[in-house]
């Protein structure tokens, strides 16, 4: 029996041309044995000729929209689509974020502008794919020197922002991220062949750790694995916190994200079930997410966010036409902060939800 919806996209950007500096070869070996778990008739059965994998020089800027491209060509909207990114994650010479590539560059630890896979470039491919079911995980660098952790000392190590994960989640229906660790913590390595949360993913889709859920393995009941492998392993062995993160829309359920293994007899997948609680789990605000869509995507905006309010991004001047209405107090909003007259009002009171 094959996951026939399956399509998958996994890159481990494991050597770097410019900087070797950045160099986590074990990254690619991640994206590596994932691609085999996903492929493997026995375990998550995605067809051989839907799972790309991307490592090394591979994993070029040009050659990461090219496969983001051709992934929004061939997925169709009743589709799965499971994304990889394990690397390291930065701010550009621009002040957007990005997720580095083997030709990135830096200027001063920052990213050289179009040298890295932009946050803007990302939220445009991933609206392009036309899947309702679409997993983000990533397994970027974060702030710390501790060691052995996923960054060297040299490299630089930004998680995913909180204002772009939301505007991901708003690119299309049943977005689901998973991050190897919360802000501020760290993402550790380990002493095996595989990164430790690299690991827990391939045991979790390997029905270790996980609950089948009439044939499938759940985006809920995979994250809920990683959260308390991670969490316990990094505590026993390194005295240390990392909690993988999962970020979700209000309201929004799990999906299938594969076969378990040696499922021959499939039922009716239950959609309806709720993030589990008490982990680290933050749940977005959709009109909040539609706004940093708007505000990160990439080209020049021209909406409105509410009477008064003004959008201020990069050298553009526009008003952000999200179909919500944010109470500025008459102030300007620029880059998610009202800042200059009337109250501040803040991210998360929005006062009208125009759908």
């Amino acid at each position: 029996m094959a996951f026939t919806q399956g399509h998958a996209l996994l890159i481990g950007v494991g050597s770097y041309q410019h900087e070797p500096q950045l160099n986590v070869p074990i990254t690619a070996a991640d994206a590596q044995r994932l691609a085999g778990v996903l492929r493997d008739p026995v375990f998550c059965s995605y067809p051989a000729d839907q799972v790309t994998v991307l490592h090394d020089a591979t994993a070029s800027r040009a050659g990461i929209l090219a496969a983001l491209d051709a992934l929004g060509e061939r997925a169709g909207a009743a589709d799965t689509v499971f994304l990889y990114f394990c690397g390291h994650g930065a701010y550009g010479e621009d002040g957007d974020y990005y997720l580095t590539a083997h030709d990135t560059g830096l200027n001063s630890g920052r990213v050289v502008s179009g040298s890295g896979l932009r946050q803007g470039e990302l939220i445009g491919r991933l609206r392009a794919i036309k899947a309702k079911r679409l997993l983000l995980v990533v397994n970027a660098c974060h702030a710390g020197e501790l060691a052995p952790t996923l960054r060297p000392a040299a490299a630089p190590g930004i998680p995913l922002p909180a204002q772009t994960a939301a505007a991901l989640l708003a690119s299309g229906e049943g977005r689901i991220i998973i991050t190897a660790c919360r802000e501020g913590q760290v993402s550790y390595i380990g002493r095996g062949a595989l990164t430790l949360f690299t690991q827990a993913l391939v045991d979790g889709l390997q029905g270790r750790g996980t609950i089948s859920r009439r044939g499938f393995v759940s985006a809920f009941d995979l994250y809920t694995h990683l959260y308390f492998k991670i969490e316990e392993t990094v505590r026993r062995d390194y005295g240390a916190a990392q909690e993988p993160e999962l970020t979700v829309l209000k309201g929004v359920g799990p999906f299938a994200v594969a076969l378990c293994q040696g499922a021959t007899v499939l039922g009716d997948f239950d959609g309806t079930a709720q993030p589990p609680d008490g982990l680290a789990v933050r749940q977005v605000n959709p009109a909040y997410a539609r706004a940093m869509i708007a505000q990160h995507s990439e080209g020049p905006g021209t909406t409105t966010i509410g009477p008064a309010a003004v959008l201020v991004r990069g050298n553009n001047t526009g008003t952000i036409n999200t179909g919500i209405q944010i109470d500025t107090g008459g102030g300007a909003y620029v880059d998610g902060n009202v800042t200059t007259g009337g109250d501040f009002v803040g991210r998360d009171k929005i006062t009208k939800n125009g759908g």
